[in-house]
């Protein structure tokens, strides 16, 4: 009878277990926000860089070189952990890496923050949403500049590679008769930056033939495109 009762026992708590499980919400299996800015000693990026830069005075000209971004070490500050970043240049596969930079990130619960020339800058913040906005310049005294993302993931392919659940950072992107200015991050999980753009440029107000033509009398684009890292699969 003891058995009988016992077992009777056990079966309703296993039916009571799978009447909970059934009753929990659907996750949405999406990678956290911190898995689009991973940050462990020794992850490295390699991007081809294409900038193209137009003067009144000269022709237009168009670079392109690579930038490599290496996560050196780490330290601890204020209860901090910091990352060291040295970024290089070089002109092709073929020349040698160029240290031109050394910065630092730390990433928090709320967001990203990179100093690069002693000047602090919010690369992110989290909930990653499309209600989310910030000033990129809250940390120092530069003029407020808002970033905000776009609305959704999304799936791109760059250089023949695809990459899922991509967020874009965007600033402000104006386009009007007289310029164009247009700021772009995408963010892969569990690679971190996969392209960036920024463009400045100036249209022609010189004379009543070329305005609103988009003739460029002055200004830059630049756009970074991820070639290689240890963390693409």
């Amino acid at each position: 009878m003891l058995k009988i009762r016992r077992l009777y026992t056990s079966l309703v708590f296993l039916i009571v277990l799978n009447l909970l499980g059934g009753c929990q919400p659907e996750t949405d299996l999406l990678p956290d926000d911190s898995a689009y800015f991973p940050l462990q000693t020794g992850d490295y990026w390699i991007y081809q860089v294409t900038q193209e830069t137009y003067s009144i005075t000269s022709p237009a000209t168009t670079r392109a070189f690579q930038v490599q971004q290496k996560i050196s070490s780490s330290f601890s500050r204020n209860g901090q952990l910091v990352y060291q970043v040295e970024e290089s240049a070089r002109n092709s596969e073929q020349s040698d890496w160029k240290v031109n930079a050394i910065w630092t990130v730390y990433r928090t619960l709320s967001e990203v923050v990179s100093q690069e020339n002693n000047v602090p800058t919010v690369s992110l913040t989290f909930p990653i949403s499309a209600a989310t906005s910030w000033n990129v310049n809250t940390y120092n005294a530069r003029p407020d500049t808002l970033l905000r993302y776009q609305t959704g993931s999304q799936s791109i392919t760059l250089n023949k590679r695809s990459f899922d659940n991509v967020v874009s950072v965007v600033g402000p992107n104006d386009s009007t008769l007289i310029g164009l200015n247009k700021y772009v991050r995408m963010y892969a999980p569990n690679v971190g930056l996969v392209y960036r753009e920024n463009t400045a440029l100036a249209y022609c107000q010189s004379t009543p033939d070329c305005i609103g033509k988009g003739t460029i009398t002055s200004g830059s684009r630049q756009k970074w495109t991820l070639l290689s890292s240890n963390r693409l699969p």
